[in-house]
């Protein structure tokens, strides 16, 4: 009797100790990232695109966006700069041309809230495999 009643009070130490061990594996809440692809590109009822995306990365600390606007047909990427605050998750960056668009924003898990000019833009966070 004694060996059964050991028995039962190992399992029973190694089931308390497994449930302990997954919730605590379970609390873990994932990394948040700053980099990622951002964008609101639809086509209209007429065929013509609207919209933009902006695929952000960073390399050896310094921030990219690489930002493609969908104005009737998809205009050529632009690669620049972006000022990034990790921390805080905000973005600027400016898009050259005869008249430069400057651009500030917000970086959430669900996408990124660009500012310009007073005209809030939202592009969801898309999953590129």
């Amino acid at each position: 009797m004694k060996v059964f009643s050991r028995v039962v009070l190992c399992c029973v130490f190694c089931l308390v100790a497994a449930s302990a061990a997954y919730a605590q594996g379970g609390s873990k809440s994932k990394p948040f990232h700053t980099e990622g692809v951002f964008g609101n590109i639809k086509a209209g009822e007429g065929g013509d695109y609207g919209g933009m995306q902006v695929y952000l990365t960073d390399s050896d600390g310094q921030f990219y966006v690489v930002v493609t606007v969908a104005e009737g047909v998809l205009l050529p990427p632009v690669l620049v700069k972006a000022q990034v605050n990790v921390e805080a998750r905000k973005i600027s960056f400016t898009l050259p041309g005869d008249e430069p668009r400057k651009f500030k924003g917000v970086v959430t898990a669900d996408g990124l809230t660009l500012d310009e000019g007073g005209q809030k833009i939202f592009l969801k966070r898309m999953c590129i495999d």
